[in-house]
């Protein structure tokens, strides 16, 4: 394989880097993690696991998803067993979503594979180095955060 021409295109545009680490992410994750659970179901069992619950709304706002992905995200999770919706006490409008006791089962399950998939994704970066990259990619994204 012949070295690649970093400073030239497509390699030199940070879209394509983009692009090309989260395929990357998105392969390592199926391999090694999951490919029933993805990494963004895995953002929503995180969050409900801090949260211990929330709206669709607040979970739409934690994981930068619009409403209609959110709904259809808790859909499947809740069919798998993994969640459950409540009508909020103070809002019978407003659907709580909280984890059910196989939903904090997965999340323990997966929270060391997850680790596996950082340390393909960066580690071959130094502790240091890695810290930047995500200060990087935090500066970048700015307020989407």
């Amino acid at each position: 394989m012949t070295a690649r021409p970093y400073d030239a295109e497509p390699y030199r545009h940070t879209g394509y880097l983009i692009r090309r680490a989260q395929q990357k992410h998105a392969a390592a994750w199926a391999r090694i993690v999951s490919r029933e659970t993805s990494s963004v179901q895995y953002s929503i069992l995180v969050t409900l696991e801090r949260l211990g619950e929330a709206s669709q709304r607040e979970l739409c706002d934690e994981a930068d998803l619009d409403r209609s992905t959110i709904a259809d995200l808790v859909r499947r999770m809740e069919r798998r067993g993994l969640l459950t919706r409540q009508r909020a006490e103070d809002d019978a409008r407003r659907n709580n979503v909280v984890l059910t006791e196989l939903g904090r089962a997965e999340h323990r399950r997966l929270l060391p594979l997850v680790e596996q998939v950082e340390q393909v994704l960066t580690g071959e970066l130094t502790d240091a180095d890695r810290e930047r990259l995500r200060g990087l990619l935090r500066e970048l994204l700015g307020d989407a955060l």
